[in-house]
């Protein structure tokens, strides 16, 4: 290890080598409470600066862990697998290499966020939208895809293509047809000739991304989200359902997201107590409640679902008549697009003296950000969601909650299409929960018409070694029960490897044995979604 530090400091330089106690400190916290020993972290600014790396970790068998912006939040943060392995944080590599506005994508290096690139096509007032996920402006586009994540239009790994990488035996090759000289589509068909290999690289330990191709979507004419609210757990079955319906007969063809009240609080209230100490409210539990009511008295009841509509106006009036017939007498509805929150602002600022329409102008202050995610616009205010459970006001704000008071898991199993699954599926957690001392937020997410992603998230305080020990145990014991009943999950944090990777499986042996060819000294994250 010291002979690869200080290889790594020659061509790298100084400053990109962390291993002082204090530096290594911005790595080692974990949402999750989870540990590990990270000897140093090295900070590459260039896809040949990976490349030495790469060549000097195989020269000295020193295993590296790429992250791209380290927030794989609920699910391990930035911490490697395994203990004993150094973190390559490619951050530095933030260059939006290309962006094509007539076939609707971008090239992008793994530090770019979701933010820049929304930044950057507003600038250049191009007619794209970006695909984007419910986390902060400043999580990675290459990142996220990297572990399948799941954005409000699609699964992020079904965007990404043309990919150049550094494999673990020092060999960088790109996927597709980018690997052929002059090659003009290879940003436009992802499968290139021969055996695709980019299914290889999201959830693979075979290498390290240094870009890759990011599908975006064409603005459409129009956008409006439909909001649909229950006020009991028995309607929970139909409203999946009709989601289902809908789908099927192409009346969106974005995610579909049905949340608990746990979940709509958790997002909602905290931006409801920063308006309301905006107003002039005293910051403390009493405020708290209030906003929690606040949400009560708008009809945010037992189960919320929000879905984002795309098209021109006759296909978005299709759909609102659609929509309102799937859900005549089982829920209420709400459309809202720029044009309704534009005049709704108007009208809230002129009558702001009446009580009840300044509370309105508060919930609908509160739910814009929210709406924006379906508008293919990110905020960094859902940060407070990690916040907000554990009543850690000290960090509110805070963009890096792996450093907080705050912990949080996540249990993330595929489910079929199915109103009764997921009911037996919020059984099952409420049970699980509830025996362990914990609340469960829940939001189902309808993926296509066959698939729904399940995202149960427990919130714990990382200081009571009790509740982290309880908490640990309640989310191996939902994915134990998930796996068992034949449900497993897309995604899983670094501490439960165990559930999905198994030796006697064939599979798994697979994957091993491509490592054996692709990363040889198994030096790129040892352990992750492989048996070595």
């Amino acid at each position: 290890m010291d002979s690869a530090v200080a290889a790594w400091r020659e061509v790298l330089g100084t400053d990109a080598v962390v291993a002082d106690a204090e530096g290594l400190q911005a790595y080692t916290g974990s949402l999750g409470a989870a540990e590990r020993d990270v000897p140093c972290v090295l900070q590459p600014d260039s896809a040949d600066a990976v490349r030495e790396i790469v060549r000097i970790a195989n020269a000295f068998k020193v295993p590296l862990y790429p992250i791209s912006c380290g927030g794989q939040w609920g699910m391990g943060s930035r911490l490697p697998v395994t203990s004993g392995t150094v973190i390559v944080d490619l951050s530095r590599l933030n260059r939006i290499i290309e962006i094509n506005e007539e076939y609707h994508y971008a090239v992008v290096e793994p530090g770019v966020t979701q933010g820049q690139l929304i930044d950057h096509i507003k600038q250049n007032d191009l007619k794209l939208m970006l695909n984007v996920t419910g986390s902060t402006s400043t999580t990675s586009l290459i990142g996220n895809a990297m572990d399948r994540g799941v954005g409000y239009f699609d699964s992020r790994a079904d965007g990404i293509s043309n990919m150049t990488v550094v494999l673990g035996n020092g060999q960088t090759i790109q996927t597709g047809f980018g690997h052929f000289a002059g090659a003009k589509t290879a940003n436009l068909y992802p499968h290139g000739i021969g055996p695709s290999l980019d299914g290889l690289f999201p959830q693979g330990n075979f290498g390290i991304v240094v870009s890759a191709c990011i599908d975006l979507m064409p603005a459409p004419e129009c956008c409006m989200t439909a909001v649909v609210r229950i006020d009991s757990d028995e309607k929970l079955g139909s409203v999946i359902e009709g989601m289902i319906k809908l789908r099927k007969n192409g009346i969106f063809h974005t995610i579909a997201h049905v949340g608990n009240r746990e979940r709509s609080y958790i997002l909602l209230a905290p931006m409801l107590y920063q308006i309301l100490i905006r107003e002039g409210g005293t910051p403390g539990p009493e405020l708290r409640q209030q906003a929690v009511s606040m949400l009560e008295e708008a009809g945010f009841g037992p189960w919320s679902a929000g879905v984002g509509i795309l098209g021109t106006r006759e296909q978005l009036k299709y759909a609102r008549k659609e929509i309102r017939r799937t859900f005549r007498g089982i829920a209420k509805i709400t459309f809202l697009d720029n044009a309704f929150i534009r005049m709704a602002k108007m009208a809230a600022n002129l009558l702001s003296f009446i009580p009840f329409v300044r509370k309105q102008r508060m919930l609908l202050q509160a739910v814009e950000p929210s709406y924006g995610f379906t508008q293919g616009q990110t905020t960094d205010t859902c940060i407070n969601t990690i916040y907000w459970p554990t009543e850690d006001f000290e960090h509110l704000d805070s963009l890096d909650p792996a450093r907080s008071n705050s912990g949080l898991m996540f249990c993330l199993p595929i489910l079929p299409a199915s109103g009764r699954e997921v009911c037996n599926m919020v059984k099952d957690i409420r049970e699980t929960f509830e025996r362990l001392g914990f609340e469960a937020a829940i939001t189902v997410n309808l993926m296509t018409d066959k698939a729904m992603e399940g995202v149960v998230s427990l919130a714990f305080d990382k200081r009571d070694a009790a509740r982290v020990k309880a908490a640990r145990a309640c989310i191996q014991e939902m994915e134990a029960l998930y796996m068992e009943q034949g449900y497993p999950m897309y995604r899983v944090g670094i501490d439960s490897m165990h559930h999905v990777v198994k030796e006697d499986d064939p599979f798994w042996q697979t994957v091993r044995d491509l490592k054996k060819v692709l990363d040889p000294n198994h030096i790129i994250a040892p352990g992750r979604y492989n048996l070595v």
